[in-house]
């Protein structure tokens, strides 16, 4: 599953350990997600997240899905939404063919879906999420019950 989180999911994730957008950002970190992001939004996050961060365990998380994260090239521009910002996280998305744009952004979430990108806040992707995660471990299940691993 293809992933962009907005940087405000990203700044909730620190405060609340058991957040939707912690266990959003454990799963990247894990590798059961792919998170994209362009280059300049991810040198922002860094910035942004090296002011706000004071402890070092949840640094440590973050350095680690700021590894994880893949680069995409934002080749063409939209003009969905007022903020600049925001278009950028969209062009992101559209870029890396994401499932799933992340935000708590009332502007993006109003939009739903964005050639193809479903615009989501943070619980609403983690509901899907386990729905899929939950068919996929019911499949395998049901597979090796059938003998069909």
């Amino acid at each position: 599953m293809k992933v962009v989180l907005d940087t405000n999911v990203l700044i909730d994730g620190i405060r609340d350990e058991h957040s939707y957008q912690k266990r959003i950002i454990d799963e990247v970190v894990a590798g059961q997600i792919e998170a994209y992001a362009n280059k300049q939004t991810l040198q922002e996050n860094r910035l942004i997240m090296r002011q706000l961060i004071d402890n070092p365990e949840y640094e440590q998380v973050i350095n680690d899905f700021f590894a994880q994260v893949n680069w995409v090239v934002n080749r063409r521009q939209v003009h969905i939404v007022r903020d600049s910002e925001d278009n950028k996280i969209l062009e992101s998305a559209v870029e890396a063919e994401a499932d799933f744009l992340v935000t708590n952004d009332n502007d993006l979430l109003e939009i739903g879906e964005y050639e193809g990108v479903k615009i989501v806040n943070p619980s609403q992707f983690w509901v899907n999420y386990q729905d899929e995660e939950g068919d996929d471990i019911w499949k395998k299940w049901a597979g090796f019950i059938s003998g069909n691993k």
